[in-house]
């Protein structure tokens, strides 16, 4: 399947193989088929270990930085019985934090044969034993679940992406635009996960997609008690069963109280962080003000937890796909929390945007993402079709005189007033 990151990784491939691929990601996102795919696609051949799985591939990496480049190659060549053609060979290492000494040894042979290409993959958003001593040698990349636009090529709809593409420049034709929303209305219950994706472009059919998403659901939850830290071994488990009572609450902010009656800040935060890190849950801080620089009126201690996906979420809430179809609105289950975390894994894949937060005044007024382009604040607010909250945009910026607002909606793209409308399906292309 098409993935938007290929075009990141064709930029690393032409400009600046001169350093370690580093691709990051949540358990599931598919960073290890893409990284293949992409392998066999620009290299003649792949060395290709997995070193959470292949625990016997660690005696090779013994030596650390005192690791003999040529040496090293010949043995991995050897171990995975393949080929090693200098300048047509792609290394790829998944996992390396299970295996400190494998990334002293790959940062050893990237310094002493800089022509030779290397990939690390790791399931983390965080940082892996010896990232930062490392840092100056590895080009970063992260991969999300897919996007919608991912998901219409997935459905071979690549026409409607050229439409939505198009709409700055003449609108889109309501039979189009039928089209569009229907599709938008399947990845609204199918979310992004590849796997999931991959199974309903082959079968359509939902009862596949919620088993699946049920069976990712476990898979997270044991990977996360794999890994954890034995002083957040209680605390993590009752952080992640909390999601369904956060999302269904009008707040989103995250309460500590909906994890343990008794719970403190202060007892629970390192938890939350290493829940952040693993990438399975995503975080947004509130802004005291709607100032520039937004990084400087962070309320550390005020925050909204979101999942990975919204497809994992509306399962882990207990929502059928059946209920969705069946309801009032199809885009307001929860309250609008699903759409909120449709708009912000669509949101984090545009361009234009760069760090999301979340501004709330009083007990009314709140807006669900802020962010900064180029020194102005540009509040932005998703509307339900039953969920109307105009108030709070006028409270936004009646008090901090913002040139530009956002709204998301199913409308068409426009503009009046200071506010730019973008239709739901076309987060990518504004």
């Amino acid at each position: 399947m098409y993935r938007i990151i290929m075009n990141d990784l064709m930029e690393w491939y032409e400009k600046a193989q001169d350093k370690i691929l580093f691709l990051k990601g949540a358990k599931g996102v598919g960073k290890t088929w893409t990284m293949i795919d992409f392998g066999q696609g620009f290299f003649k051949h792949l060395i290709y270990i997995d070193l959470e799985k292949d625990t016997d591939s660690h005696y090779l990496f013994k030596r650390g930085s005192k690791t003999e480049a040529r040496k090293l190659m010949a043995s991995l060549a050897t171990y995975v019985e393949g080929t090693v053609e200098e300048g047509n060979t792609l290394f790829v290492f998944d996992e390396p934090q299970y295996c400190s000494k494998a990334i002293d040894a790959i940062v050893s042979v990237k310094e002493q044969k800089p022509d030779i290409a290397i990939c690390m993959i790791s399931s983390t958003m965080g940082a892996i034993p010896k990232e930062v001593f490392y840092e100056n040698s590895f080009h970063n990349l992260t991969l999300y679940p897919m996007t919608f636009e991912e998901f219409l090529t997935a459905n071979k709809a690549q026409d409607l992406c050229k439409f939505i593409e198009n709409q700055k420049l003449e609108p889109v034709a309501t039979e189009i635009s039928d089209r569009i929303i229907e599709l938008l209305r399947e990845f609204y219950i199918v979310g992004g996960m590849p796997i999931v994706v991959l199974d309903y472009v082959k079968n359509h059919d939902y009862n596949r997609v919620d088993a699946i998403l049920k069976a990712l659901l476990i898979r997270t939850k044991e990977h996360i008690m794999k890994d954890v830290p034995k002083t957040y071994s209680v605390k993590v488990p009752k952080i992640w069963e909390s999601f369904p009572a956060q999302m269904k609450k009008d707040n989103r902010k995250f309460m500590y109280q909906y994890v343990d009656e008794k719970a403190r800040a202060r007892e629970y935060e390192k938890s939350v962080d290493w829940l952040v890190e693993t990438g399975a849950v995503r975080r947004i801080f509130r802004i005291r003000d709607g100032i520039s620089p937004l990084k400087e009126q962070i309320d550390e201690k005020s925050f909204e937890l979101y999942h990975l996906d919204h497809g994992l979420l509306r399962v882990m809430c207990g929502i059928g796909h059946a209920d969705v179809l069946s309801g009032n609105d199809e885009f307001n289950d929860l309250g609008g929390a699903l759409l909120e975390q449709l708009v912000l894994s669509e949101l984090t894949m545009n361009k234009t945007v760069k760090d999301l937060y979340f501004w709330i005044s009083g007990a009314t007024a709140r807006i669900d993402f802020v962010f900064e382009d180029d020194g102005d604040v540009v509040p932005v607010d998703v509307e339900p079709r039953i969920r109307r909250k105009a108030q709070s945009m006028k409270v936004f910026n009646e008090r901090y005189k913002n040139h530009m607002a956002i709204k998301i909606s199913l409308e068409e793209l426009g503009f009046s007033k200071g506010t730019l409308n973008v239709p739901l399906y076309g987060l990518w292309n504004f």
